[in-house]
């Protein structure tokens, strides 16, 4: 997930018995609420709904906005229900359900944990509804990997958008994990396909004073994904994604952003036109599409076995975000779209930042465990420090293999060892890169700069390709932070030949 203020698709054939069948009727909007109808396999005692979901790092008890909660027997008999928390239903001898659900949007009376409008749900009769479905769907606890479908009846008029296919409203996936993981958008028709590689891809955009057109958007992010194919060694992970926007004439909190999923990422971002937002939209679209990498076909067990009661954080937010977003940025300066001086500008926007708002001393593994709790508030430092940790280790492995390997080589060949089945145990994940670099001293380096709270090596290692941290006026300060708004990344004026050969490596494909 970027917050900026700063699918697969299954065919089975479903049955009550061995599957969780869901209905919405998007027509029966009542009081700003939708009603989910839900028929249920056999056995089912407890009904949950997500306390946290994958890419947002918060609590926030999607169960609270859910009322009315109604259990069936086979002769269509109302029968007792028990709330048993925020987020469990119980019951005996249930066939179906049916609820409400209010959106997230637009709920004050809701009272908890703000949620991200990318990660939440907006019901607008015959105009939007922006569907995050793990905001709307509960599950069985324990039968998560069963098959799912969900029936959605949409309006006249709007046109349902998503990474997964539809057939007469029907979107049917292996899991539940793998349908909450493809939003939908569901909004008047302003979609645009391109095909880009191996991939179909769909723009959907909706901009409710048509500041903005998918077609706009298109031009924007169709040379963004050629480059990114490009790095990405020519292949795309996916056959499909899809780019789901909503523009908000009034945004809430002053927040905007997009939340990334495996298939697609759903973005809110203020009305503008293209000229405003064009920049915008490149470059949190190129961090969330390089989510298709980390975690889709790089994942620890704590995120490729979910568990959306009682989560469990991995330590490597360094690499699901950091190396994620320098990768964003990494790959538009070998590709062109920005210079090496708009590259360094960037990177020295974030070195002042993780010094002024965060705590660097704290271990980024130490953090990353711990960011639902004690480490919350330093969240964000994975696009900062985070961003940095990538950028150096990138230099780190090019200038141990004479410019040969980077971060680019390493996540394809991670990927290539693993998968979006097949996850790596967190406390292995160091031991694996050193048997997959063959790189001398790599644990080390990420022990001293990852799991320890040593200061990043940055001047050294920029120096490596005719870079420098200097300092804009000469003098140190006694605050640390301090000093490090005096600092920037900038070239050096007469690098070496060995310098230079580097930077070719470091700067081309």
């Amino acid at each position: 997930m970027k917050k900026l203020l700063l699918l697969f698709c299954f065919v089975y054939s479903l049955s009550a018995q061995d599957s969780l069948r869901y209905s919405i009727d998007l027509n029966r909007l009542e009081n700003d609420r939708l009603r989910v109808e839900v028929k249920l396999p056999q056995g089912v005692k407890e009904f949950c709904f997500p306390k946290m979901v994958p890419g947002t790092y918060a609590i926030y008890n999607f169960g609270r906005y859910v009322s009315n909660l109604q259990a069936f027997d086979a002769s269509g008999k109302v029968i007792s229900v028990v709330r048993k928390d925020t987020n469990t239903f119980s019951f005996k001898n249930a066939s179906s359900l049916s609820y409400e659900v209010d959106d997230t949007w637009d709920s004050p009376e809701i009272k908890g944990t703000y949620i991200f409008e990318p990660a939440g749900t907006n019901f607008q009769a015959d105009t939007l509804f922006a569907l995050n479905t793990h905001a709307l769907l509960g599950y069985i606890k324990g039968r998560e990997q069963m098959p799912v479908s969900l029936h959605l009846n949409t309006p006249k008029g709007l046109v349902a958008s998503s990474s997964l296919v539809t057939n007469a409203g029907k979107y049917v996936a292996s899991s539940y994990q793998k349908l909450t993981d493809a939003p939908i958008l569901v909004a008047t028709a302003d979609t645009v396909h391109l095909r880009v590689g191996n991939a179909d891809i769909l723009i959907s955009v909706y901009s409710p004073n048509e500041k903005i057109k998918a077609s706009e958007v298109a031009t924007q992010l169709k040379p963004l994904l050629k480059a990114q194919l490009t790095y990405l060694g020519g292949h795309f992970p996916v056959n499909n994604y899809a780019f789901l926007i909503v523009m908000s004439a009034h945004l809430k909190n002053g927040s905007y952003g997009a939340l990334e999923h495996a298939q697609s990422s759903f973005y809110y971002l203020p009305e503008d036109s293209i000229a405003v937002m064009g920049p915008i939209i490149r470059d949190v679209s190129a961090h969330e599409f390089f989510h298709i990498q980390t975690p889709l076909n790089l994942h620890s067990e704590e995120i490729g076995s979910f568990d959306f009661q009682n989560p469990q954080m991995s330590k490597h937010l360094w690499l699901y975000e950091g190396l994620t977003e320098y990768a964003a940025q990494h790959m538009q300066l070998q590709g062109g779209l920005i210079s090496l001086p708009q590259f360094l500008e960037r990177m020295t926007e974030k070195y002042r930042t993780s010094n002024f708002s965060y705590d660097n001393a704290i271990p980024f593994t130490k953090m990353s465990k711990g960011v639902l709790g004690k480490y919350k508030e330093e969240y964000g430092n994975v696009y900062q420090k985070g961003a940095l940790i990538g950028l150096c280790l990138d230099l780190y492995l090019r200038s141990e293999t004479n410019g040969r390997y980077g971060t680019q080589q390493l996540i394809r060949d991670l990927s290539a060892r693993f998968g979006p089945d097949k996850s790596f145990a967190d406390d292995d994940l160091f031991k694996l890169i050193a048997e997959t670099t063959r790189v001398k001293g790599i644990e080390q380096f990420l022990s001293h700069y990852v799991s320890g709270s040593k200061e990043l090596p940055l001047a050294t290692l920029l120096s490596k390709v005719g870079c420098e941290l200097r300092s804009i006026d000469g003098k140190k300060d006694k605050v640390a932070f301090l000093d490090a708004m005096k600092q920037e990344f900038k070239e050096i004026k007469n690098p070496s030949p060995s310098q230079l050969k580097m930077r070719q490596a470091w700067l081309h494909f």
